[in-house]
């Protein structure tokens, strides 16, 4: 069914006449219209005052069969002033371009909520997403890092090599995540058809950009272009000389009064998305904060793009230490739960991000010293003093300092015990001082020194 001229509408606009009207859409891309008609020059100068609100527009047909070509929002308008009438020009976007506006920063560390459940929850309330195919788990950690949420949801779908398609004439925005299902199957009456193929799209995409287990044929990269008067939409099927073929792209033009149809015809599997690498977290360092610590991994909350952390998450990070090897021997030093890391994403692949080192929240003042603390008080601390080891502080600890020599001091006991001999030897004075008593002891033979005596026991003793 062809529309002509006096049945098109523009819904938002009051043209007197219309004088141009085209519509693009195809994968990957918003629909694009462009319009062009008088009015009267006051009423030009309205809608150009209205220009820094989201005005929509819709354009169709009036009458009994209404059809909807593009629904969407005006970027750009620009009036042509006449002697008695204005000519106005404008430029629209379909909804989908709403999601594409905002950059946002997230993390999805739930690696058992679907490809679907995540988009959803990226859109919230500001659009609507159908994956056509079966809906998958993530299976790992995924980043949207610096992104619109247009651009993530084509990132997702890239990985199982499939396109994202708007629908064209949704006044909110309707994102299918893969080809959506036929709506309609026609048999078109071809004005013009011309058939080709892109051998060099065909050799880029499966040599650089398929994702892995999947594969494209040649007949994928078919070109076929048909013109017809009938309207059809992308995953439409269309049946021209005894084939079917799958609609691509459509193009839709006002031409001597008639809306001319361009369709770009596909076989089923004609709709290959090349891959996408996340190539904004490549080279990206994140603070976070460490929610549970298992062996040399974590589980953070990437607080600078995350406001709240999800607790059903799963994902582990691999803890960098200082140095490992295969046989577990190295510098084994976690962090706590609380503590501060920084989590580095060396790739294109965020699933390869590790967390390389902790942050102190409290540093000491002398840039000179160094420390090693454990929980609970225990610290060996380096100056250019000496070296203290401290177990509890003021009661438990050892000072080695060049001043004042060694220091050791205990409010519990003290053990030295060798297998084979201990010396204790001093050039000029060895004093040994006790508050309650002094035992020497060798096999059964002692000397016992208490505050008021001191008993000798021995087989035999002798004195000088």
């Amino acid at each position: 069914m062809s529309t002509q001229h006096n049945n098109i509408e523009i819904k938002g606009i009051d043209f007197q006449k219309i004088l141009e009207v085209e519509i693009q859409q195809e994968p990957n891309e918003h629909a694009a219209a462009h319009v062009v008609g008088e009015l009267p020059t006051a009423r030009a100068q309205e809608y150009i005052q209205r220009a820094d609100t989201m005005q929509d527009i819709v354009i169709g047909t009036s009458g009994g069969q209404a059809v909807t070509y593009f629904s969407g929002y005006v970027t750009s308008m620009q009036i042509q002033q006449q002697a008695d009438y204005s000519r106005l020009i404008i430029e629209a976007k379909d909804a989908s371009y709403l999601l594409d506006i905002r950059k946002c920063s997230c993390s999805y560390q739930n690696t058992g909520k679907s490809y679907g459940d995540i988009l959803q929850q990226a859109y919230g309330d500001s659009g609507t997403l159908q994956v056509t195919g079966s809906d998958q788990a993530i299976g790992g950690l995924i980043l949207q890092m610096d992104e619109t949420n247009w651009e993530f949801t084509k990132r997702m779908a890239s990985r199982f090599n499939v396109p994202v398609i708007s629908d064209i004439t949704a006044t909110k925005p309707l994102i299918y995540f893969g080809v959506p299902d036929a709506r309609r199957t026609l048999e078109l009456t071809a004005a013009a058809i011309s058939y080709g193929r892109s051998e060099k799209n065909f050799q880029r995409v499966s040599q650089n950009y398929l994702a892995e287990g999947n594969e494209a044929m040649r007949q994928d990269f078919a070109d076929i272009s048909v013109q017809s008067y009938d309207y059809a939409q992308i995953g439409d099927k269309i049946k021209l000389n005894g084939k079917e073929y799958v609609v691509r792209k459509v193009e839709a033009k006002l031409v001597d009064g008639l809306m001319q149809m361009t369709y770009a015809l596909t076989g089923e599997k004609g709709f290959v998305a090349p891959l996408q690498k996340n190539t904004n977290c490549a080279g990206r360092v994140l603070k976070a904060q460490v929610k549970a610590v298992k062996r040399d991994q974590i589980q953070a909350h990437l607080f600078e793009i995350d406001s709240e952390y999800d607790s059903s998450g799963d994902w582990w990070f691999p803890y960098s230490t200082a140095y490992s090897s295969s046989d577990g021997s190295g510098w084994y030093v976690m962090p706590e739960k609380d503590d501060y890391v920084r989590i580095m994403f060396p790739s294109k692949n965020e699933t390869d991000g590790f967390a390389a080192s902790s942050i102190n929240s409290s540093p000491p003042e002398s840039t000179r010293n160094k420390s090693f603390k454990a929980p609970g008080g225990k610290e060996i601390l380096l100056t250019d003093e000496g070296i203290y080891i401290m177990c509890q502080h003021q009661s438990i600890f050892i000072d080695l300092t060049q001043g004042d020599g060694i220091k050791i001091v205990s409010s519990k006991d003290i053990h030295v015990s060798s297998d084979a001999n201990v010396t204790l030897s001093a050039e000029k004075k060895l004093t040994m001082l006790a508050k309650e008593g002094l035992t020497l002891q060798v096999g059964d033979s002692k000397i016992s020194m208490g505050k008021e005596q001191i008993v000798l026991g021995a087989k035999n003793v002798l004195l000088s």
